[in-house]
């Protein structure tokens, strides 16, 4: 087969390690260019390997000769994921889902190695104890001298990596008992910064914007403080960790014949390739959590405000509460509160991108699997299929429901802060009493402004876009599969789809609306009461339709 004028090889899932594998596809000359006649022009050798990789736009950095003579020697060094990534790209021919194919493949066959490595050394190690209680000496976990040692350095082991990718750390510290740790850690910094507001005496206070008026700036009176740290965010990170260790774990061999379920952390090469193909994805995410959301709106912001003493119209908070009422907290103690704050809030909105993207990651790798001519492993059959693409769909409904609200939690700051309400309780109690008693008094504006509508914007946009391509990516799926197996009718499908479909709705037009219009606040209390009902069970189920209320208790 010829791809991009070299000769491919397809990946054959077969059960070799990678010294086997690697021998094989370097003496049919996988991904070398073809000759006349269509085949590969010779075998490869360690030099033109070496310089095939170094040649690739991407590798910046090139490989060593030393480093590639080693996986043609007959040893047991391995290959690092990132050099793994180099050599998918020559036995993939630069196309991209040959490439895919074929990292999975290698990486695989690596699992497989390092698993035979072990049982070598366990077995030399037994047969040591072995010939030494026979002979009546008695065992010893060091070595009885210096000469049994190796004297040369110890190289690097290439098959056990010390480092994992970034996009792997995020995977792990997002899945199971990891991302429980991770949330008693946010839950700490939580309870440390309400402490620090306690002691500084930022947790109730407040300045008047215009004579006769006492508006509450303090801690507590934050949703985006309390709320969202407290109940929303561990919901969503809840939801995330259990939708994508379902999917490692249990979800991915469900769509395959072997059906079996695995939680040997090594046994999923290819879950990790898909991740790994992402890795600018992660990167991004944290330069600009961490650049954007913590560097230029603090640096902008509120670090000339301290500077200058002057707000410039930017909404008065806790944190520049300090420019009006320095008896209360000083500009130092306050600039070092921000500091601590923002750093907080560009945490939290990492792990909310990180969320979204393995949602996109696990649709996506739920298509390849479902439409891929050469699935990784067969492919089951239709029905179940369709169940592990119904419950995909229940895990980004409620992942996406819960990303809604924590941007609603954040509009509802800022446009608070913008009103020339007292306190956040009158400011939402003025609003009700609007509609039914015209003459009652109104929420009015200050003259101020912030990020906050932009950003919680763009956070309602982010969180829909990933909900309606899953939704269509997975219904293409179904529609396939409703071609093939006639007993299965797509209809059945389409009210739970469209219901959830009308929340999504009812908390974008709430987000968007929020405090541009007498009632919002009730229309706040229905998308509440909206939200407790859909996440208090699997409500949106059509007839026949297994979505199941939690991917632990419904398999």
């Amino acid at each position: 087969m010829i791809k991009n004028d070299r000769f491919f090889v397809a990946p054959q899932k077969n059960k070799d390690n990678f010294k086997v594998l690697f021998s094989r596809l370097a003496a049919l000359g996988a991904g070398r260019p073809v000759d006349e006649q269509g085949f590969a022009d010779g075998p490869w050798t360690p030099e033109t390997l070496a310089d095939a990789i170094s040649s690739i736009d991407a590798n910046r950095n090139g490989i060593e000769l030393r480093a590639v003579q080693t996986w043609f020697q007959d040893n047991d060094n391995g290959i690092s994921n990132e050099n793994i990534r180099w050599l998918a790209r020559i036995f993939g021919c630069n196309d991209p889902e040959a490439t895919s194919q074929w990292q999975a493949e290698l990486m695989a066959a690596k699992d497989r190695l390092t698993l035979e490595r072990r049982e070598k050394r366990k077995r030399v190690s037994e047969n040591e104890v072995q010939s030494r209680i026979s002979s009546g000496e008695r065992p010893s976990e060091e070595p009885s001298s210096p000469q049994l040692t190796n004297n040369r350095p110890e190289q690097k082991d290439e098959t056990e990596p010390a480092t994992r990718t970034l996009a792997e750390r995020c995977e792990r510290i997002l899945s199971g008992a990891a991302s429980l740790n991770l949330q008693i850690g946010f839950w700490l910094v939580f309870f440390g910064l309400g402490f620090v507001n306690y002691v500084l005496g930022t947790m109730s206070v407040t300045y008047s914007p215009y004579e006769g008026l006492d508006k509450q700036v303090g801690f507590i009176w934050s949703p985006s403080l309390t709320v969202l740290p407290l109940v929303v965010f561990p919901a969503y990170m809840y939801f995330v960790s259990d939708i994508k260790t379902y999917w490692k774990r249990v979800g991915r061999a469900q769509c395959t014949s072997s059906g079996v379920p695995s939680h040997d952390p090594d046994s999923h090469a290819s879950w990790y390739a898909k991740v790994n193909d992402f890795s600018f994805s992660f990167r991004a995410i944290v330069w600009f959590s961490f650049f954007v959301v913590f560097g230029c709106q603090w640096a902008g912001l509120y670090l000339p405000a301290y500077l200058t003493g002057d707000n410039n119209g930017v909404q008065i908070d806790r944190y520049l509460v300090a420019l009006v009422r320095p008896e209360v907290i000083s500009i130092p103690e306050a600039m070092l509160l921000s500091v601590a704050g923002y750093l907080y809030i560009a945490s939290y909105t990492a792990i909310f991108m990180f969320g979204l993207l393995f949602l996109m990651i696990i649709v996506l790798d739920y298509e390849d699997i479902c439409t891929s001519p050469v699935p990784d492993g067969n492919c089951a059959d239709d029905q179940q299929l369709r169940n592990e693409g119904h419950k995909i769909i229940w895990g980004v409904f409620r992942v996406v429901v819960c990303a809604l609200w924590l941007a609603t939690l954040v509009r509802l700051q800022f446009s608070y802060l913008s009103s020339d309400s007292p306190d956040f309780v009158t400011w939402l109690r003025t609003d009700v009493v609007s509609v039914f008693d015209a003459k009652a008094a109104r929420n009015g504006w200050l003259e101020n402004g912030s990020s906050g509508d932009f950003t919680s914007f763009m956070m309602m946009v982010v969180a829909v876009t990933i909900f309606v391509v899953s939704i269509k990516k997975i219904r293409s799926i179904f529609v396939r599969s409703a071609l093939h197996d006639s007993s299965y009718l797509l209809a059945q499908d389409k009210p739970a789809i469209a219901k959830m479909i009308l929340v999504v709705a009812l908390l974008s037009i709430d987000l968007v609306f929020v405090g541009r219009f007498s009632g919002f606040s009730l229309l706040l209390a229905v998308s509440t009461l909206t939200t407790v009902h859909v996440m208090s069970g699997p409500r949106l189920k059509a007839p026949e339709m297994p979505l199941g209320s939690g991917f632990i208790t419904n398999r």
